[in-house]
């Protein structure tokens, strides 16, 4: 049994992908889907998760170690494409893509308002697609927003910590 455990365990990190834990994701996490565009699912939600226009952040948690992740930003009020997250020809970028060495869960700093994307504004209402690369090609989580310039994070809906975990494997 502890054998099958421990092989279960190794799988599912060998096999790991990501997940955004905040701002809530545009649906259910499911895996086959997440090399789609957000995941798999092209609808913007009706309900909206209220974030911080300046002073925010997103967190994602991954089995995988050397990963790299961004964040492209849309105004469209439906984007059901990549090239919603583009202005001619080029991705709009709230987050340059940035590279990690450990798996884990991270707490990333997004300043949206920094990015000085057109159209970006207290009220806006947006889609950010995390586009994360970890080794078995793009994947992709999108959340749709609502901006606010006077908005806090509260604590209760989300924190922001940073948690490695060790993905060698051991042979005693």
């Amino acid at each position: 049994f502890f054998a099958l455990t421990v092989l279960a365990a190794f799988t599912s990190v060998a096999n790991a992908h990501f997940r955004l834990l905040y701002p809530e994701p545009r649906g259910a996490f499911v895996a086959d889907q997440e090399p789609n565009f957000c995941g798999g699912y092209t609808d913007a939600v009706s309900n909206r998760s209220t974030f911080p226009l300046s002073g925010g952040f997103f967190t994602v948690k991954t089995g995988h170690p050397d990963w790299t992740a961004g964040v492209i930003i849309s105004t469209v009020q439906n984007p059901r494409s990549f090239d919603n997250f583009s202005v001619n020809g080029q991705q709009q970028f709230v987050s340059n893509y940035a590279k990690e060495a450990d798996a884990g869960t991270f707490c990333i700093p997004l300043n949206i308002s920094a990015a000085n994307v057109e159209g970006v504004r207290d009220g806006s209402n947006v889609t950010i697609q995390i586009v994360f690369e970890g080794g078995d090609g793009n994947l992709y989580q999108c959340a749709d927003l609502t901006l606010k310039s006077d908005y806090t994070i509260p604590q209760s809906q989300a924190t922001c910590s940073n948690e490695t975990v060790d993905t060698t494997h051991h042979s005693d």
